[in-house]
C-alpha cells in the first residue's frame, strides 16, 4: 500500500511517502514560502524523487488539527482535492498524535509525553501520552495549567515536544527540574510520515468528510462573540 502524508498545521511544511509500512521519502520545509506556495510542489518533488504518479498513491493521510487556522485549511483543501479527483480513500489524524509519533519509539514507559504546540495567547495545544495511552485529549490551555493537569498524573520522566516548547522552554525547565528532557529537531513538527503512522489507525474518511478540528474559535469568532456581548 502506498501512502502520501501532509501537514501544514504549523511553520513548516511536511511531505511523506510510506510503501508497506517502509518510508521512502520524507520532506519538511521550513523557508519563507507560504503553504500554499510550497506545498503543492513538496508533493510533486517527494513523487519525483521516488518515481511515482499521483495516481498510484493508494490512500492520502493529513492532520486535521489543531494548529494554524490557514495552514489547515491549506492543507486539508489539498486532499481534499487530491482525493475528489483521484477518487482515493483519506485518513486523518490530530497534529498531537502525529507529533507523538516521532518521538514514541525512542522514550520508554517510563516517560510521559507531551506535545504542545503554540497557540498564540499565551496558549498551548497540547495532550498528553504514557505507557503508549492517549490519556490527556487535545486541548487549548495555558501552560501554567497545563501544570496542573500533569501534576495529576504520576510518571519519572517528562518528554516536551513540538513548536510549543521554545515560548515556554524556561516556564518548563523550572517547572521539572532534572526531570523534563526535550525532542530535537525535525521530531518537533508533524512529519508527513508521522501523520501517516498516525492517521492509518483510524478509519478512513469520505473527502466529502475532511473537517478541520480547530480547538478554539478564530479572532474573528471571538470578536464577532464579544461585541454581542457588549
Amino acid at each position: 500500500m502506498l501512502l502520501l502524508g501532509i501537514d501544514s498545521s504549523a511553520k513548516t511544511a511536511s511531505c511523506g511517502i510510506v510503501k508497506d509500512d517502509k518510508t521512502i521519502v520524507d520532506i519538511t520545509l521550513d523557508n519563507n514560502k507560504t503553504h500554499s506556495e510550497k506545498l503543492l510542489e513538496m508533493i510533486d518533488m517527494s513523487l519525483k524523487l521516488t518515481n511515482h504518479n499521483i495516481s498510484d498513491i493508494d490512500a492520502f493521510c493529513v492532520c486535521k488539527g489543531p494548529g494554524s487556522f490557514t495552514g489547515l485549511r491549506i492543507g486539508l483543501t489539498t486532499i481534499k482535492g487530491l482525493c475528489h479527483a483521484l477518487n482515493k480513500p483519506c485518513y486523518m489524524c490530530s497534529t498531537l498524535d502525529a507529533l507523538y509519533e516521532n518521538v514514541k519509539n525512542d522514550y520508554n514507559e517510563d516517560f510521559l509525553i507531551v506535545p504542545v504546540m503554540d497557540a498564540r495567547r499565551n496558549e498551548v495545544y497540547t495532550a498528553c501520552f504514557l505507557n503508549g495511552e492517549k490519556i490527556v485529549d487535545d486541548t487549548a490551555i495555558k501552560i501554567t495549567d497545563l501544570f496542573d493537569v500533569i501534576s495529576k498524573i504520576k510518571f519519572d520522566k517528562i518528554l516536551f515536544t513540538g513548536d510549543g516548547v521554545s515560548p515556554n522552554k524556561e516556564l518548563i525547565e523550572n517547572e521539572y527540574k532534572g526531570r523534563v528532557y526535550f525532542s530535537k529537531g525535525n521530531d518537533s513538527y508533524a512529519r508527513g510520515t508521522a501523520v501517516i503512522k498516525a492517521s492509518i489507525k483510524n478509519e478512513s474518511v469520505c473527502y466529502n468528510n475532511i473537517l478541520p478540528n480547530y480547538l478554539r474559535k478564530s479572532q474573528a469568532e471571538r470578536v464577532k462573540t464579544d461585541k454581542k456581548q457588549v
